[in-house]
Protein backbone atom coordinates (compact mmCIF):
# COMPACT_ATOMS: atom_id res chain seq x y z
CA UNK A 1 0.00 0.00 0.00
CA UNK A 2 1.37 3.36 -1.35
CA UNK A 3 1.49 6.25 1.00
CA UNK A 4 -1.77 7.96 -1.10
CA UNK A 5 -3.69 4.62 -0.18
CA UNK A 6 -2.51 4.31 3.10
CA UNK A 7 -3.96 8.04 3.79
CA UNK A 8 -7.47 7.19 2.49
CA UNK A 9 -7.34 4.20 4.38
CA UNK A 10 -6.87 6.16 7.42
CA UNK A 11 -9.18 8.92 6.65
CA UNK A 12 -11.74 6.37 5.21
CA UNK A 13 -11.78 4.92 8.75
CA UNK A 14 -11.61 8.32 10.65
CA UNK A 15 -14.86 9.48 8.69
CA UNK A 16 -16.61 6.05 9.89
CA UNK A 17 -14.99 6.00 13.26
CA UNK A 18 -14.04 8.96 14.49
CA UNK A 19 -10.61 7.86 15.65
CA UNK A 20 -7.88 10.54 15.06
CA UNK A 21 -6.62 10.97 11.24
CA UNK A 22 -2.72 9.79 10.87
CA UNK A 23 -0.59 12.75 12.07
CA UNK A 24 2.52 11.52 9.93
CA UNK A 25 1.19 12.18 6.68
CA UNK A 26 1.70 15.53 4.99
CA UNK A 27 -1.19 17.62 4.69
CA UNK A 28 -2.63 18.03 1.01
CA UNK A 29 -0.78 21.31 0.32
CA UNK A 30 -3.70 23.16 -1.71
CA UNK A 31 -7.21 23.20 -1.37
CA UNK A 32 -8.31 21.34 -4.70
CA UNK A 33 -5.54 18.52 -3.37
CA UNK A 34 -7.58 18.14 -0.41
CA UNK A 35 -10.76 17.98 -2.55
CA UNK A 36 -9.44 14.87 -4.50
CA UNK A 37 -8.34 13.68 -1.00
CA UNK A 38 -11.52 14.20 -0.10
CA UNK A 39 -13.31 12.43 -3.11
CA UNK A 40 -10.77 9.62 -3.39
CA UNK A 41 -12.46 8.74 0.81
CA UNK A 42 -15.46 9.20 -0.57
CA UNK A 43 -15.16 6.68 -3.18
CA UNK A 44 -13.61 3.94 -1.01
CA UNK A 45 -16.96 4.56 1.32
CA UNK A 46 -18.68 3.71 -1.42
CA UNK A 47 -16.86 0.68 -2.46
CA UNK A 48 -17.30 -0.61 1.03
CA UNK A 49 -21.54 -0.31 0.67
CA UNK A 50 -22.13 3.31 2.26
CA UNK A 51 -24.30 5.33 -0.08
CA UNK A 52 -24.05 9.34 -1.62
CA UNK A 53 -27.06 11.04 -0.52
CA UNK A 54 -25.56 14.02 -1.27
CA UNK A 55 -23.33 17.40 -0.50
CA UNK A 56 -22.92 20.19 1.87
CA UNK A 57 -20.92 23.73 0.86
CA UNK A 58 -17.99 25.29 3.12
CA UNK A 59 -17.16 29.07 3.95
CA UNK A 60 -20.85 30.52 3.06
CA UNK A 61 -20.62 33.26 5.67
CA UNK A 62 -18.58 35.82 4.82
CA UNK A 63 -17.62 36.68 8.29
CA UNK A 64 -15.94 33.53 8.64
CA UNK A 65 -14.06 33.23 5.18
CA UNK A 66 -12.32 37.16 6.31
CA UNK A 67 -11.48 35.12 9.58
CA UNK A 68 -9.31 32.28 7.71
CA UNK A 69 -8.46 34.71 4.93
CA UNK A 70 -10.33 32.40 2.56
CA UNK A 71 -12.55 32.91 -0.50
CA UNK A 72 -13.27 29.35 -1.50
CA UNK A 73 -16.35 27.66 -1.14
CA UNK A 74 -15.20 23.94 -0.53
CA UNK A 75 -17.76 21.23 -0.41
CA UNK A 76 -18.70 17.80 1.60
CA UNK A 77 -20.20 15.34 0.96
CA UNK A 78 -23.31 13.52 3.07
CA UNK A 79 -23.46 9.88 3.33
CA UNK A 80 -27.26 7.94 3.45
CA UNK A 81 -26.16 6.46 6.85
CA UNK A 82 -25.95 9.91 8.04
CA UNK A 83 -29.34 11.41 7.02
CA UNK A 84 -31.59 11.30 10.10
CA UNK A 85 -35.78 12.18 10.59
CA UNK A 86 -36.91 14.73 12.58
CA UNK A 87 -37.56 13.75 16.18
CA UNK A 88 -34.54 10.54 15.95
CA UNK A 89 -32.53 10.10 18.79
CA UNK A 90 -28.80 10.17 18.42
CA UNK A 91 -26.14 9.03 21.20
CA UNK A 92 -23.82 10.79 21.73
CA UNK A 93 -21.05 8.47 22.20
CA UNK A 94 -21.43 7.41 18.43
CA UNK A 95 -20.45 11.11 17.55
CA UNK A 96 -16.53 10.96 18.12
CA UNK A 97 -14.29 12.60 19.46
CA UNK A 98 -17.01 15.61 20.21
CA UNK A 99 -20.38 16.56 18.60
CA UNK A 100 -21.72 19.83 17.18
CA UNK A 101 -24.99 20.60 15.70
CA UNK A 102 -26.14 23.91 13.30
CA UNK A 103 -29.22 25.09 12.00
CA UNK A 104 -29.46 24.95 8.60
CA UNK A 105 -31.65 24.53 4.84
CA UNK A 106 -31.81 21.32 3.34
CA UNK A 107 -32.57 21.71 -0.45
CA UNK A 108 -33.83 18.16 -2.51
CA UNK A 109 -32.82 18.60 -6.28
CA UNK A 110 -35.00 18.03 -8.51
CA UNK A 111 -32.94 18.13 -12.00
CA UNK A 112 -29.17 17.19 -12.76
CA UNK A 113 -27.48 20.24 -12.93
CA UNK A 114 -25.07 21.06 -15.98
CA UNK A 115 -21.12 20.41 -14.64
CA UNK A 116 -20.49 24.23 -15.57
CA UNK A 117 -21.55 28.22 -16.05
CA UNK A 118 -24.49 27.42 -13.61
CA UNK A 119 -25.87 30.58 -12.81
CA UNK A 120 -27.88 31.26 -9.37
CA UNK A 121 -31.34 30.81 -11.22
CA UNK A 122 -30.69 27.71 -13.09
CA UNK A 123 -29.71 26.46 -9.28
CA UNK A 124 -33.39 27.91 -8.13
CA UNK A 125 -35.54 26.34 -10.88
CA UNK A 126 -33.91 22.95 -10.55
CA UNK A 127 -34.50 22.77 -6.56
CA UNK A 128 -37.39 20.47 -5.77
CA UNK A 129 -37.91 21.08 -1.99
CA UNK A 130 -36.42 23.23 1.09
CA UNK A 131 -36.77 21.99 4.38
CA UNK A 132 -35.67 22.45 7.65
CA UNK A 133 -32.44 20.67 8.78
CA UNK A 134 -29.29 20.14 11.10
CA UNK A 135 -25.91 19.30 10.46
CA UNK A 136 -24.31 17.16 13.24
CA UNK A 137 -20.44 17.55 13.10
CA UNK A 138 -17.84 14.96 14.35
CA UNK A 139 -14.54 17.10 15.35
CA UNK A 140 -12.10 14.86 14.30
CA UNK A 141 -9.57 17.12 13.50
CA UNK A 142 -7.17 19.59 15.74
CA UNK A 143 -8.57 22.49 13.14
CA UNK A 144 -4.40 23.02 12.50
CA UNK A 145 -4.77 22.51 8.51
CA UNK A 146 -7.98 23.92 6.93
CA UNK A 147 -6.83 21.92 3.99
CA UNK A 148 -6.81 18.29 6.29
CA UNK A 149 -10.43 19.67 7.38
CA UNK A 150 -11.28 19.74 3.76
CA UNK A 151 -9.95 16.70 3.46
CA UNK A 152 -11.79 15.06 6.58
CA UNK A 153 -15.24 16.56 4.71
CA UNK A 154 -15.33 19.45 6.70
CA UNK A 155 -16.31 17.68 10.00
CA UNK A 156 -19.18 16.58 8.62
CA UNK A 157 -21.20 13.21 10.44
CA UNK A 158 -24.43 13.58 9.40
CA UNK A 159 -28.01 15.83 9.25
CA UNK A 160 -31.31 16.07 9.96
CA UNK A 161 -34.04 16.69 7.70
CA UNK A 162 -37.20 18.48 8.71
CA UNK A 163 -40.67 19.91 7.51
CA UNK A 164 -40.49 22.13 4.43
CA UNK A 165 -42.34 22.14 0.66
CA UNK A 166 -41.93 23.57 -2.97
CA UNK A 167 -39.58 26.57 -3.42
CA UNK A 168 -42.57 28.90 -3.96
CA UNK A 169 -42.28 32.29 -6.62
CA UNK A 170 -42.03 34.77 -3.61
CA UNK A 171 -39.17 32.61 -1.34
CA UNK A 172 -36.68 34.48 -0.25
CA UNK A 173 -33.55 32.78 1.72
CA UNK A 174 -32.29 36.11 2.97
CA UNK A 175 -35.59 36.83 4.93
CA UNK A 176 -35.96 33.10 6.60
CA UNK A 177 -35.11 34.24 10.15
CA UNK A 178 -33.63 30.67 12.50
CA UNK A 179 -34.52 30.06 15.87
CA UNK A 180 -32.30 27.02 17.40
CA UNK A 181 -33.25 26.02 20.75
CA UNK A 182 -31.76 23.26 23.62
CA UNK A 183 -34.49 22.02 26.18
CA UNK A 184 -36.56 24.81 25.07
CA UNK A 185 -33.98 27.68 26.27
CA UNK A 186 -33.38 30.11 23.11
CA UNK A 187 -29.27 29.28 22.15
CA UNK A 188 -29.41 31.23 18.89
CA UNK A 189 -31.98 33.88 16.72
CA UNK A 190 -30.46 34.80 13.25
CA UNK A 191 -31.81 36.39 10.22
CA UNK A 192 -30.15 34.64 6.88
CA UNK A 193 -29.19 37.97 4.85
CA UNK A 194 -27.29 38.90 8.15
CA UNK A 195 -25.20 35.58 8.50
CA UNK A 196 -24.70 33.22 5.19
CA UNK A 197 -24.90 33.62 1.59
CA UNK A 198 -27.39 33.62 -0.58
CA UNK A 199 -28.33 29.58 -0.67
CA UNK A 200 -29.17 29.88 -4.33
CA UNK A 201 -25.40 31.36 -4.84
CA UNK A 202 -23.68 28.66 -2.89
CA UNK A 203 -26.19 26.25 -4.92
CA UNK A 204 -24.61 27.17 -8.01
CA UNK A 205 -21.08 27.24 -6.74
CA UNK A 206 -21.31 23.94 -5.58
CA UNK A 207 -22.79 23.28 -9.18
CA UNK A 208 -19.99 24.37 -10.92
CA UNK A 209 -17.19 22.91 -8.15
CA UNK A 210 -18.41 19.63 -8.34
CA UNK A 211 -18.29 19.87 -12.14
CA UNK A 212 -14.41 20.65 -12.05
CA UNK A 213 -13.82 17.44 -10.53
CA UNK A 214 -15.98 15.65 -12.59
CA UNK A 215 -18.94 15.60 -10.42
CA UNK A 216 -22.62 16.72 -11.22
CA UNK A 217 -25.42 18.00 -8.44
CA UNK A 218 -27.84 15.28 -9.21
CA UNK A 219 -31.44 15.52 -9.36
CA UNK A 220 -32.91 13.44 -5.75
CA UNK A 221 -29.50 14.65 -3.91
CA UNK A 222 -29.40 16.85 -0.54
CA UNK A 223 -27.51 19.43 -0.34
CA UNK A 224 -26.57 21.88 2.83
CA UNK A 225 -25.87 25.45 2.30
CA UNK A 226 -24.46 26.58 5.69
CA UNK A 227 -25.41 27.27 9.13
CA UNK A 228 -26.89 29.67 10.77
CA UNK A 229 -25.34 29.51 13.82
CA UNK A 230 -22.85 27.11 15.64
CA UNK A 231 -23.21 25.05 18.58
CA UNK A 232 -21.14 22.44 20.89
CA UNK A 233 -23.40 19.36 21.96
CA UNK A 234 -21.40 18.66 25.86
CA UNK A 235 -24.82 16.77 27.07
CA UNK A 236 -27.92 14.90 26.04
CA UNK A 237 -30.80 17.16 25.25
CA UNK A 238 -33.17 18.56 22.68
CA UNK A 239 -32.75 20.49 20.02
CA UNK A 240 -34.90 22.28 18.07
CA UNK A 241 -34.76 24.44 14.94
CA UNK A 242 -37.55 26.80 13.35
CA UNK A 243 -37.23 28.21 10.31
CA UNK A 244 -39.18 30.88 9.14
CA UNK A 245 -41.62 30.44 6.46
CA UNK A 246 -39.67 26.86 5.75
CA UNK A 247 -40.78 24.26 8.48
CA UNK A 248 -39.31 22.68 11.98
CA UNK A 249 -36.62 19.76 12.68
CA UNK A 250 -35.40 18.35 16.02
CA UNK A 251 -33.55 15.70 17.57
CA UNK A 252 -32.47 14.67 20.49
CA UNK A 253 -29.25 13.72 21.60
CA UNK A 254 -28.98 10.84 24.36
Amino acid sequence: MNDRSALVASLSETRMSGNPPRTDAAAPKDLDEALRLQLDVLEALLASGEELAGWKVGLTSERVRERLGREERPFGYLLASGVHKSGERVALEAISPAAGVEPELCFEMGATLPAADVTPEQARDAVARVSAGMEINAFRSDGSSFESLVADDLAQWGIVVGSGGPITADFSSGAVDAVMTCDGREEASARGAEVIDDHFVSLAILANTLGRFGRRLEAGQRVITGSFSAHKVKRPGHWHARFSGVGEVEIHFG
